[in-house]
């Protein structure tokens, strides 16, 4: 078994990973709202949500840089490639419509969300208290931005296809909130508990 001073590498490369995950996120972002003008509503949505992610890697990086860690090192450059891949891929699609371009944000953010579980259980099981509160509070962040993910979609879904000349409503967006909050609620209590599911 290694010992506790063979953790902090261990601990900075995940907050690390997640730094650069932060990063790829709000560069996809910025990106995307420059295309998104003619969308105030949801552009302000995302400009909270650029606001949270920014907010996240500056706190990665005080907290890496308190550790002794490097936002550069190998481990991260690693971790970086493949976590930029699946940020750079959301990029790639960026021109195919609003509501696309919101799925794909999603995507990205559920991507953190699982990376904040991932540094959260490192941070408890390894007894680095610091990291691991962290990450919760940014998970929780990510919880709401998932939500809030959750709210816009189907508007931007029938607002595209208004403007692809389709008969769309919005009179059934109340049944939709109502729907997509009834599938989570009832989903809830069907899940195993974290240490009902022992690897």
């Amino acid at each position: 078994m290694k010992d506790a001073t063979d953790r902090q590498p261990v601990v900075n490369s995940y907050v690390s990973d997640m730094l650069a995950l932060e990063n790829h996120i709000a560069k996809a972002l910025e990106s995307q709202l420059k295309d998104l003008a003619g969308y105030p509503s949801v552009t302000a949505e995302l400009q909270t949500i650029l606001g949270t992610v920014r907010g996240h890697a500056s706190a990665l990086e005080s907290l890496l840089q308190q550790r002794g860690g490097d936002s550069q090192s190998p481990i991260k450059k690693v971790g970086s490639r493949l976590l930029g891949f699946a940020a750079g891929a959301i990029d790639l699609v960026r021109s195919e419509g609003l509501p696309k371009n919101l799925r794909d944000d999603y995507t990205a953010c559920s991507l953190a969300t699982i990376g904040y579980v991932m540094l959260h259980t490192t941070g408890l099981s390894l007894d680095e208290r610091e990291v691991g509160e962290l990450a919760q509070r940014h998970l929780a962040n990510y919880a709401r931005i998932v939500m809030t993910l959750h709210n816009v979609v189907p508007s931007a879904v029938i607002q595209f296809l208004q403007e692809e000349g389709l008969p769309a409503t919005d009179d059934v967006l109340s049944e939709i909130s109502e729907n997509i909050e009834g599938v989570w609620r009832e989903q809830s209590g069907q899940v195993p508990d974290a240490d009902e599911v022992r690897v």
